[in-house]
């Protein structure tokens, strides 16, 4: 028995280090709401849902991958060079097909965003930073250093946070600098952290069609079920764009629901914290039964536990942190937190489909979520307006467990080994 729980102590204890460094970097939103007001913020946080859905749909879905093919590569030969060369590849395609994109649809994003042609720039600029630096994180992620992956956000989030702290006091802070600051904090983990990385691992580049194609293929139903995601994580503030709902009342749900999201990228923390050992282990019975059933509810346990605590205080970080406004966002958030306890539940599932090559079923998944998001959130918001939005949201959650569970049962435990639940 101490021998199990001296276990589970050094397990938790690589794992808490490596969400907390992952985590910080979700703390500079919300110390640019104090010094936005709500109709501001608003208009940031709809700038980001622009920014954020090119880096989702042309940065993001190649990510999973990488992960997993890098992971088998490097098990096989001791190095990544093949996987290494596409995701290169991927990344340069990906940052020319966002500079045409934005500049055909630079009114469109204007208008949506209410923003002028210079803050557009400036997003842009912005979205080569956020692209480089998740190039950063993921290169590590294939390279099985986790902890130096979550590092390199803990110090990525360092910069940036110094950066809008900087700006805040100087009374320089606005959309275009904290869209800058994301370039120059990218920049700099990769200057920081270019020396630790054994190049011989990466080189030479190799292009082998065959990986190319199987990788492409992977990132192709990746990129159906990240656009999906996308809109699952951020419908709410382009839906209530949409039905006209005041900026101050954008501003406030984006604030709730920026939390919300930090909280299911922690989460998430899980997924990709896990991907490579499953990766690595997927036809090891023992090991897959031990994450499953010893790992799993020991993980979902803790989680809930300090999603309750949330709950409980969020309403004193509020009057502390926000005195004045933002009043309706606790309670939004109070909804919201619901979500991201059926999120804790589905999530160990996302590396086992990743390792098994579930992919279409993962992804098309999440396009039925979608869709049943906008439909639920549509409605609700034309009656019960932002509140509406967060009980969509939850709803939405709710059958992403129906739907994860059933197929785990039905499918998953039979490619597993696995014969009782």
């Amino acid at each position: 028995m101490l021998r199990n729980i001296k276990k589970d102590l050094i397990e938790g204890k690589t794992l808490f280090q490596y969400g907390f460094f992952k985590a910080f970097g979700l703390v500079t939103p919300l110390v640019i709401a104090r010094f936005f007001s709500e109709d501001m913020f608003g208009t940031y946080s709809l700038a980001k849902l622009v920014v954020f859905f090119f880096v989702t749909m042309l940065v993001t879905a190649s990510r999973v991958p990488f992960v997993v093919y890098a992971s088998k590569e490097r098990a096989e030969t001791g190095k990544i060079n093949e996987s290494f060369s596409i995701q290169c590849l991927f990344f340069v395609v990906g940052i020319v097909l966002f500079l045409a994109l934005n500049f055909i649809f630079s009114r469109p994003i204007r208008d949506f965003a209410d923003v002028s042609g210079l803050d557009l720039i400036y997003m842009a600029v912005g979205f080569v930073g956020i692209s480089l630096s998740n190039f950063v994180f993921n290169l590590f992620l294939a390279l099985g250093q986790r902890v130096k992956s979550s590092l390199a956000e803990f110090v990525y989030g360092i910069i940036n946070l110094g950066i809008v702290v900087a700006l805040c006091f100087v009374g320089k802070l606005n959309l275009r600098f904290i869209f800058g600051a994301y370039f120059v904090s990218a920049v700099s983990i990769l200057v920081i952290f270019a020396r630790t990385v054994d190049v011989s691992v990466l080189l030479p580049f190799r292009f082998d069609f065959g990986r190319f194609r199987n990788m492409f293929n992977f990132t192709k139903w990746v990129f159906v079920g990240a656009m999906a995601t996308y809109f699952i994580d951020w419908a709410d503030g382009a839906i209530l764009k949409i039905f006209n709902v005041p900026m101050a009342e954008i501003g406030q749900y984006s604030l709730a629901y920026q939390m919300f999201n930090g909280l299911v990228a922690m989460i998430f923390i899980l997924n990709t914290y896990f991907l490579p050992f499953i990766s690595e282990n997927i036809d090891d019975r023992d090991k897959i039964r031990d994450y499953l059933f010893r790992k799993r509810p020991r993980i979902f346990l803790f989680g809930i536990v300090l999603l309750a605590a949330v709950f409980v205080f969020c309403p004193f970080f509020f009057k502390v942190v926000y005195p004045g406004s933002y009043h309706e966002s606790v309670s939004i958030l109070r909804i919201l937190l619901i979500g991201c306890a059926m999120t804790l539940y589905t999530t160990f599932y996302s590396p086992l489909l990743n390792a098994l090559q579930l992919y279409k079923f993962s992804q098309m998944a999440k396009v039925a979520l979608m869709i049943i998001k906008v439909i639920l959130n549509t409605l609700l918001v034309l009656k019960y307006g932002f509140y509406g939005a967060a009980v969509g949201t939850v709803l939405s959650y709710l059958c992403a467990v129906i739907i994860y569970e059933c197929y785990y049962r039905i499918k998953m435990k039979k490619l597993l080994g696995m014969k009782t639940a």
